[in-house]
């Protein structure tokens, strides 16, 4: 299951061929960790529940596996209980194992928070999702705390808008991929609703240092930690900063309807998680788009 180099301590990710878990065990992988990767096609329950021995052994078990995003959580209810289903029967078999262990769960800073108050929302916010998807990451955030101490810990990171190398451009997700990839094949740049659309976008490499560092963290954490930039970003802010870095005088903008179960504005409150993990975002959002969009050029995209 893609062992890495001995070391004293073992991850396992499942959903390691999504964006996150693919960066994720890279970076465990650089540090010595031993990572167990799991996927769809490498699964980490048999047919008959029986759970792998990279699991059973990992000291953190990573959940970035997901079926869905905002937009196909909307359209397709079934991904949502088929990862619910997996992620209860994979929690049940770490209940019927020893030792001391840590269950992560990528969780939505993004989507979970009462809209109707205002930003930036702290991890003790009030939870109101507008849409399916944030409904589907609390059920999953709720069905690991049923587990308590069965599972070991667990610790829901409810993560921003993540973005940088290596993101597809999936439908429904991901507004900077879609807009640096239509860049580079002649395509406009299609705001989605109001230009004054607000959002937390945090680099990839960020969250991944905030992960490991939830790895090798000794004692108790907080069962819930929001990881993003901490700062907001208009739609029509981000339009600018990708317009000066791709710098062709060809690419426009067009503006379409939104979609009803976004929310107009939404940035965390990341305190917590720097206080607990010593953590600090460190790439600003003019870097990290420059750089993804340098990334995307190198792989042979292009207008």
């Amino acid at each position: 299951m893609g062992d890495g180099p001995l070391a004293d301590s073992c991850a396992a990710v499942v959903g390691a061929d999504g964006f996150l878990g693919t960066a994720l065990s890279a970076a465990l992988l650089a540090g010595g960790v031993r990572v167990r990767r799991f996927t769809r096609d490498r699964p980490c329950l048999s047919g008959t529940g029986r759970i792998s021995a990279g699991l059973a052994e990992a000291q953190t078990v990573f959940w970035a596996m997901s079926t869905v995003n905002p937009a196909l959580a909307e359209t397709r209810p079934e991904g949502i209980t088929a990862d619910h289903g997996l992620f209860a029967a994979v929690l049940d078999a770490l209940a019927t194992t020893s030792g001391c262990r840590r269950v992560i769960l990528l969780s939505s800073g993004g989507t979970v928070y009462d809209p109707a108050l205002p930003p930036p929302y702290a991890e003790t916010a009030p939870t109101r999702p507008r849409g399916a998807y944030g409904a589907a990451k609390l059920a999953l955030e709720a069905r690991m705390a049923e587990a308590g101490d069965a599972i070991g810990s667990g610790v829901s990171m409810r993560i921003s808008n993540a973005y940088g190398p290596g993101q597809p451009a999936a439908p429904g997700q991901g507004v900077i991929a879609h807009w640096l990839n239509s860049a580079a094949y002649g395509g406009p740049l299609r705001i989605l609703g109001a230009p004054t659309t607000t959002r937390d976008y945090v680099h990839v490499e960020d969250i991944v240092r905030a992960l490991v560092a939830v790895h090798h963290h000794q004692g108790a954490l907080p069962a819930t930690l929001n990881v993003g930039s901490g700062l907001p970003t208009t739609l029509a802010e981000l339009a600018d900063i990708v317009l000066a870095v791709v710098d062709d005088p060809a690419l426009t903008v067009q503006f379409r309807a939104g979609r009803p179960f976004d929310v107009a504005r939404t940035w965390l409150d990341t305190s917590l998680t720097r206080r607990v993990l010593g953590w600090t975002p460190e790439i600003t959002l003019p870097v990290g788009v420059r750089q993804t969009w340098r990334e995307l050029r190198s792989s042979g995209a292009t207008r």
